[in-house]
């Protein structure tokens, strides 16, 4: 009797079509953590550039209501308010060209003679659309430590 080792046919078609499907979700995880990765990149942009502004606006002297303007870096539109908001629109920020930037100054918010300071970050993302990234801060004459 002649007995010949090895696969038969079938047994290599179900062993490949195993193969693809572990191939076809590894590419497919794959694909979903670079779309992650990236967005995740951009919110860190999105933290830093809220950051910085917000910083800049602590490290000035308070500004009251009728002054507000002096908070405004150079390029940002200026609109009264209430509540008052400082706008870098898309292209404009030095370095970061695909986000905007939006400040918005409460007065006496959440009490009397204080200040609410929140940085809104804006960018477009082409899967998920207009992504949005904010920080609040308050602030209050008493606080400044000048």
């Amino acid at each position: 009797m002649n007995k010949e080792r090895g696969l038969s046919l079938i047994e290599v078609l179900v062993a490949l079509l195993l193969l693809s499907f572990v191939a076809l979700g590894s590419v497919s995880l794959l694909t979903v953590s670079l779309k992650q990765n990236k967005l995740a990149g951009r919110r860190s942009e999105a933290t830093s550039l809220a950051l910085e502004r917000l910083d800049n606006i602590m490290a000035q002297e308070f500004q009251g209501s009728t002054t507000y303007a002096n908070y405004a870096l150079p390029g940002e539109v200026v609109l009264a308010g209430p509540p008052a908001t400082l706008t870098s629109n898309y292209g404009t920020i030095p370095g970061f060209p695909a986000f905007e930037r939006v400040v918005t100054l409460d007065y006496n918010v959440p009490v009397s003679g204080m200040l609410k300071a929140k940085v809104q970050v804006n960018w477009r993302d082409r899967q998920q659309g207009i992504k949005t990234h904010t920080l609040i801060t308050y602030l209050h004459p008493a606080l400044d430590s000048r």
